[in-house]
């Protein structure tokens, strides 16, 4: 039978759960159902006009938006009879006024397992600011593509929390949408009704099975979520992480590299379940637009072994190493921070960009994260549901 997602579960009783409640929908254009019609749509038809709208995240309900800090407006979807309110516009929360004639806030996102991914932040953030509110939330759970036993990456420092890290967990997390955001409500005590439709038929050892849509413009296949743990750090420096090519965060790449010299580099450090391969790529948009770029494409080998988080790491280490007067940190902004490094707010904390200045390999950086690990695991296990 497979996965069954909560979407699924809930139009089995919809009326019985929803009743004649008034709702909106948290959710992107792409995102569907186990028979691959659109959340929005499905609900509309059993909604109708209870149904008052849809409130979009980064990249837009179309998905449209390619890099970013791009801001989308709100419209009205005539098609639908849908208005589409933008919580990544002129302000990244929703005013009071916005839950008039509201019972319910129902939230159906497609979360990629790693810490960054805005969207289940946001949504976080938006339950935030309605704490206390007499509003109800009703999630509509999905599987972690990534598996939910595995983690990567340092533990996130709550004084670097934003958009991309409001939680203190890993940066390869091991969660489902339902266990972030309850885990979530328990760490902010926050004061709202939530009730989370679970899952059926998922296994904590299950990787990703299903109809993959695209939930963000460059997060294409499931490959691209398995690497993106590691290869997100990419946007922390002035390599290029693939953007404005059809395999975003799988090729790595400058005009500066030479890709044999790297993957010698690589080959020694003693990393496993992955290989590289030198290329060529020319990126239409974002960093090198234009120019050609030599570098690598990797290549997982086994989803069980491979870490994309060392593999990431070691590569911008190696780099940096091999090229000093050409590698560079990004520099603000991003994502709304206008102070901080990129790759300290992506990390949230300096600890990986100080082991990377200070050439520490990851095999010895790693010891100095597994405490943190066993605390999250720890701390996490009550808001598990699966």
């Amino acid at each position: 039978m497979g996965v069954r997602l909560g979407i699924d579960v809930l139009l089995d009783d919809v009326d019985d759960v929803l009743g004649g409640k008034n709702a909106v929908l948290i959710t992107g254009s792409s995102n569907v159902d186990s028979a691959g019609k659109p959340v929005y749509q499905q609900l509309k038809r059993h909604l109708g006009k209870r149904l008052q709208g849809v409130w979009s995240l980064q990249h837009g309900f179309m998905i449209d938006k390619q890099d970013n800090m791009i801001l989308s407006d709100s419209f009205y979807f005539k098609e639908w009879d849908l208005h589409i309110r933008s919580l990544y516009g002129r302000r990244l929360l929703p005013d009071d006024d916005w839950l008039d004639g509201l019972d319910t806030v129902i939230v159906d996102v497609f979360d990629v397992g790693t810490r960054v991914y805005t969207f289940i932040n946001h949504v976080l953030m938006v339950m935030k600011r309605f704490s206390g509110k007499d509003v109800e939330f009703l999630v509509l759970d999905r599987p972690n593509p990534l598996g939910g036993i595995d983690c990567e990456g340092n533990v996130a420092d709550r004084d670097y929390f934003s958009i991309v890290g409001q939680l203190p967990v890993p940066m390869r997390h091991s969660l489902t949408a339902g266990e972030f955001l309850a885990f979530g409500i328990r760490y902010y005590r926050l004061e709202i009704a939530c009730r989370i439709i679970q899952l059926w038929g998922w296994d904590r050892r299950d990787f990703f099975e299903g109809l993959w849509t695209y939930p963000s413009p460059n997060m294409p296949a499931l490959n691209t979520a398995l690497v993106y743990p590691g290869a997100v750090l990419l946007e922390g420096t002035n390599l290029s992480e693939g953007r404005g090519t059809t395999r975003p965060f799988e090729f790595v790449g400058a005009p500066y590299l030479d890709a044999g010299l790297l993957i010698d580099d690589l080959d020694e450090s003693g990393l496993k379940g992955v290989e590289f391969v030198p290329i060529y790529f020319k990126p239409e948009f974002s960093k090198f637009s234009g120019d050609i770029c030599k570098g690598i494409l990797v290549c997982p080998l086994d989803p069980l072994v491979f870490r994309s988080f060392a593999v990431y790491y070691e590569i911008i280490r190696l780099v940096r190493r091999r090229y000093p007067g050409q590698f560079e940190w990004k520099q603000p902004p991003y994502e709304f921070e206008y102070q901080r490094l990129p790759v300290d707010m992506i990390n949230a904390s300096d600890t990986v960009r100080l082991a990377l200045e200070n050439d520490i390999p990851f095999r010895e950086f790693e010891a100095d994260f597994v405490s943190e690990l066993e605390s999250f695991r720890e701390i996490v296990g009550e808001s598990l549901l699966y």
